[in-house]
């Protein structure tokens, strides 16, 4: 319960801190992926694997700092059922999470293309503290492309995505 207090607060928060209508549409996104998420075994047995999907939706900040978008975003991940070398496995990872999200353009080489970092906390399943890297790629002002390794509490994602400005 203490997790999803966490998560509603953050979020009234972000909503509070909106003007007007207008800058609500501007600042509002959303996304989805799909991913592969490994389960590293500390004990040198089989590493589990499974496919799954992200869902979710931001509001990026103002801010004065040329090129970089600052955002928080929510979300919801599922996996499929984890897998062994031997075809075993029926567990899957799945819960929602919030993270903060700074995206860096890189106008020197390309004004469409930047790198990605973001922390966040995990309430679901592999619940704790996660960091991610990667980077994106603005396909026009509604559309953009990403592609990140995320490593989570018990779980490592690798995952492509795409995301929708209002």
């Amino acid at each position: 319960m203490k997790k999803y207090l966490i998560a509603s607060t953050l979020s009234a928060l972000a909503v509070t801190a909106v003007a007007d209508e207008n800058n609500l549409r501007d600042a509002l996104y959303i996304g989805g992926a799909i991913n592969h998420n490994v389960i590293d075994s500390p004990f040198g047995g089989d590493d589990l694997d499974a496919n799954g999907y992200s869902i979710f939706g931001g509001y990026k900040f103002d801010n004065s700092v040329a090129d970089l978008m600052t955002a928080v975003e929510f979300g919801y991940s599922d996996t499929g059922d984890f897998y062994n070398s031997n075809g075993n496995g029926d567990e899957d990872i799945n819960g929602v999470w919030v993270a903060a999200v700074a995206e860096k353009y890189l106008p020197e080489i390309d004004p469409r293309l930047s790198v990605i970092g973001r922390g966040g906390l995990d309430l679901g399943d592999d619940d704790g503290i996660f960091l991610g890297a990667g980077a994106g790629f603005k396909v026009n002002q509604q559309v953009g492309l990403r592609a990140e390794f995320i490593n989570k509490d018990a779980s490592s994602v690798y995952q492509v995505g795409a995301l929708f400005h209002f």
